[in-house]
């Protein structure tokens, strides 16, 4: 290890000699500023190609051929069944989409239904309103369009719901609304 710190002080002292040779040199004559003749140039094709490729890297890799997409509703439902009339604001869950068809999963709504109940002070049946919550066990929704001003699709739909209150199942048919 010794023979590394020598030889580093030898070289060091023989770089040190020659740095006081001085080296000839010359004037250089250069104009102050060089313009070069240059045609002027359209940068649009640049541009249309810096654009073409920022639109590839925002290409997702999603297959737009699979059935199963996953959409969110929000809607309101109407049914009568077994003499209760009743409807329901609900959010829906789709999950699969066949052409302009898309099939629910089951989800849940608050809503209102006209109950028979027994008043016993008038001793009779009467029909009464009262707030309930409904399960849609399947939903099916076709999809009408698109509403410009909303930014949203909207849907008719058809679903067999189960009324938690008066432990029935029927069927609504209603409008829901999607972003996608």
């Amino acid at each position: 290890m010794g023979w590394v710190f020598t030889t580093l002080l030898l070289l060091s002292a023989v770089a040190a000699g020659s740095a006081d040779d001085v080296l000839p040199s010359r004037d250089l004559l250069l104009p102050p500023a060089i313009v070069q003749n240059i045609e002027p140039m359209s940068f649009d094709l640049l541009d249309m190609r810096d654009e073409v490729h920022e639109e590839a890297r925002n290409i997702t890799n999603e297959n737009p051929h699979t059935a199963f997409v996953i959409k969110r509703h929000i809607g309101a439902s109407v049914g009568y069944d077994n003499t209760v009339f009743h409807g329901s604001l609900g959010f829906y869950m789709t999950v699969a989409e066949w052409g302009r068809w898309n099939f629910g999963v089951p989800s849940i709504g608050l809503g209102l239904g006209r109950y028979p109940v027994y008043d016993r002070a008038a001793q009779q049946s009467m029909m009464k309103s009262q707030a309930t919550i409904f399960v849609s066990i399947a939903s099916v929704h076709y999809r009408v369009g698109y509403l410009q001003s909303l930014g949203v699709n909207w849907y008719l739909n058809l679903e067999q719901v189960y009324d938690l209150r008066y432990n029935m199942s029927g069927s609504q048919f209603g409008v829901s609304f999607s972003s996608k």
